[in-house]
């Protein structure tokens, strides 16, 4: 639930200050390792992030494109996050 929060708020403003509290019984470093986990995924993908776009100018990949080609990797890079770190809480 938490990474899905941070995924929908990282998109307009990338940022890496994560915001640890004890959410649902579960532990703060587990807050913090979906926070991170989503922010670095969403900074993949952001427009308003300086080296994606600037990485795509200069190999002159329009946007579009390279998001056609990165969503399978990110869908499969959140489910392996997401199954990490619920086995992790179970534990």
């Amino acid at each position: 639930m938490v990474k899905l929060i941070v995924l929908g708020l990282g998109l307009p403003l990338p940022s890496a200050t994560p915001s640890a509290a004890t959410f649902a019984d579960v532990p703060a470093q587990f807050v913090v390792t979906a926070y991170q986990s989503a922010n670095g995924l969403v900074n993949l993908v952001t427009p308003t992030s300086a080296v994606v776009m600037g990485g795509l100018a200069i190999a002159r990949v329009p946007y579009g494109t390279w998001l056609r080609f990165v969503w399978p990797v990110l869908l499969l890079l959140v489910l392996l996050t997401v199954a990490v770190l619920t086995i992790s809480v179970l534990l």
